[in-house]
């Protein structure tokens, strides 16, 4: 790249004659037109479409960055359909578009009958630039065909720039994907490959570079629940104009930061909150309870679509915003007290986890907090009913823009892992001669798992609380009966939660003769079901989210009987979890200590295997009975 960011925003000097009067640019020098004789034959096989319910014949998209900083994009598809929730998506497709800023064109929209024939879709033109189209006949076996182009008169809203991913894979097969951009100087493009080589074509054309992805007979990618974000397993292009993030955070900073002279609402809120603490924390804690806590989350129907944050007065009277909104006021509140901070925007992490190339690609804004010993704090008002300083998984671990002066600052949320989302248990109980298991059990809860609990429990009343829980605890213990469920720091975010409960196991051990055989009630129990249960996968897995749980019962064992084989332990581990438990006997008891690591993470498809063996072992460890013996006389 040879452009500075600070031409980058500079508004253009001279319209295209074609932007002035809001007319359509061609784009076909760039990339001619392909028909659909070339890509209908051969026919595509019954077979095949009643594995994938229908079939792409044609993925052709362009899009061109002009001289002026304006932008044309078009896309052309032709899809074979089958299956019924295939043809159910082209009944009607809708599009809008911004008539003082732009044109949008229906270049081809018809349907293709098996028997040759084709029948144009019905366009419908609403007034304020809406049209939708209506597809006509549908069933299985036709093609649809559709061609859209759109052309923007105006820079984009950063500046006058392009930037955008393209998917060189999709989850049904493709015919042939091109994928087309176009950058005229002074502009130049920066594009970044992902889990690819496939390089593009390069040429020039008049004053403009061409770079194209030209592909033919691309596999389709089964997914399922367990298959992750597409842009982690998927091969894909990342593509921009911008030489820097200077100009997204100058465009965010004027949307998002708050005001350097702090609203006299807001200096009167931030002392009164912070009147009786005395430390940095006190102050940090005060302030994140009142954003967090007291401002609900959402907006109004009519600010939904406001991209600035909401003016303070309005935000205070009715105690609503969405997590700029809550951000901006954290940020407010902290800087009139002295704390340096910073907004902070990111993808979150259901998105994906690949970092991007310049360019406005976020969904979240959170808050950063420079310490006074040197360390950072990420603070998430708006990530629900968090416990104070930590960090809902969906942050953690995602490529960050923190908002400042200095143009910027890209980084990444440190990932915690598992130890930020713990459950710990702690039990103690008896094991009767009559087979019945009795305990009390203490349990605490930290990240995610605490947020949770406190959305599910908080606003209800003790008794239904206490309703809930029992139901909660004893869906998968057969035969449990659940007694006295409590919670100990339930609307406190400033601690963990805990909460306590009193289980009878009926039955659930054997005895065979003189020999008992017992199973641990281990929390948060391993099973092979669902998705690890089948022999090989063809696409990758998403691992479970990290949490650790950690679980200690001492048992009373029945008198006159003793423990056979004990100790024992498991230890296993891979690059997605790790397995320890042990039991041993001290005393008259039944020492039993387990902790399992969810490290979350990604199973490729040549690594399954692996990740399967590691599961149904700790399942199987999970499962043993623990064989205790009458002494002999």
């Amino acid at each position: 790249m040879n452009q500075s960011s600070k031409a980058l925003t500079l508004k253009p000097k001279r319209k295209l004659w074609r932007t002035r009067f809001k007319m359509a640019r061609s784009t076909f020098s760039f990339a001619t037109r392909i028909p659909y004789q070339e890509v209908c034959q051969p026919e595509v096989s019954e077979e095949e479409l009643q594995h994938w319910g229908e079939y792409i014949l044609l993925s052709d998209s362009v899009c061109v960055l002009h001289r002026d900083g304006t932008i044309t994009r078009r896309a052309h598809n032709l899809t074979k359909l089958h299956a019924n929730e295939s043809l159910a998506q082209w009944d009607e497709v809708y599009r809008f578009y911004d008539r003082q800023t732009s044109l949008y064109k229906i270049q081809t929209a018809k349907v293709h009958l098996p028997d040759g024939s084709s029948k144009k879709a019905k366009k419908v033109v609403q007034p304020y630039g809406q049209t939708y189209l209506n597809f006509y006949p549908l069933r299985p076996g036709v093609t649809v065909e559709f061609e859209e182009q759109q052309d923007f008169f105006t820079p984009d809203r950063i500046a006058a720039c392009m930037w955008g991913q393209e998917f060189l894979r999709f989850a049904i097969p493709c015919r042939r994907l091109r994928f087309t951009v176009a950058i005229a100087e002074p502009f130049s493009l920066e594009f970044k490959l992902h889990l690819t080589e496939q390089a593009p074509e390069k040429w020039k054309q008049g004053k403009y570079h061409v770079y194209q992805w030209d592909m033919r007979d691309v596999p389709g990618y089964e997914t399922d629940d367990g298959t992750p974000h597409p842009r982690d397993v998927l091969p894909w292009v990342d593509f921009t104009t911008l030489s820097s993030w200077e100009p997204v955070t100058k465009f965010y900073m004027q949307d998002l930061d708050p005001p350097q002279k702090t609203p006299s609402q807001i200096q009167k809120l931030s002392e009164e909150l912070t009147q009786e603490d005395q430390s940095e924390e006190e102050k940090l804690y005060s302030i994140y309870k009142y954003s967090s806590e007291d401002v609900r989350y959402g907006r109004h129907p009519n600010e939904l679509n406001l991209e600035k944050t909401r003016e303070v007065g309005s935000m205070l009277e009715d105690m609503r915003g969405d997590c700029k909104d809550k951000s901006s006021l954290m940020v407010s509140m902290l800087r009139h007290l002295g704390i340096k901070c910073n907004i902070a925007i990111l993808l979150t992490r259901m998105n994906g986890s690949v970092s991007f190339l310049p360019g406005a690609r976020f969904d979240h804004a959170i808050v950063c907090v420079d310490l006074e010993n040197g360390k950072r704090l990420w603070l998430d008002p708006a990530g629900g009913p968090v416990t104070f300083k930590d960090l809902p998984t969906n942050d953690q671990g995602t490529q960050a823009l923190l908002l400042n002066s200095n143009g910027g600052e890209l980084t990444t949320i440190p990932d915690r892992g598992s130890q930020s989302h713990q459950i710990n248990r702690v039990c103690h109980g008896v094991l009767s001669e009559d087979c019945s298991y009795q305990f009390t059990a203490e349990v605490t809860t930290t990240g995610d798992t605490a947020m949770e609990l406190r959305l599910k429990y908080v606003n209800r009343n003790e008794e239904s609380t206490a309703l809930t829980l029992e139901k909660e605890l004893a869906a998968h213990l057969t035969g449990a009966r659940i007694e006295s469920p409590r919670f100990i720091n339930l609307k406190d975010i400033s601690k963990k939660v805990s909460y306590t409960y009193r289980t009878t196991l009926e039955k659930w051990s054997r005895q065979i003769e003189d020999i008992i055989l017992f199973r641990i009630p281990w929390i948060g129990s391993m099973h092979t079901v669902g998705l690890v249960n089948v022999q090989k996968r063809t696409s990758a897995l998403q691992t479970p989210n990290p949490v650790r749980f950690t679980d200690d019962h001492k048992i009373e064992i029945p008198a006159g009987y003793q423990g056979y084989g004990l100790p024992y332990s498991h230890e296993l581990e891979c690059k997605w979890g790790r397995y320890q438990a042990s039991v041993f006997v001290e005393g008259s008891c039944l020492i039993c200590k387990r902790e399992v690591d969810h490290r979350g993470g990604i199973v490729f498809e040549n690594q399954y295997q692996e990740f399967k063996e590691y599961w149904e072992a700790c399942t199987r460890a999970d499962a043993l009975d623990i064989v205790l013996m009458k002494k002999s006389a």
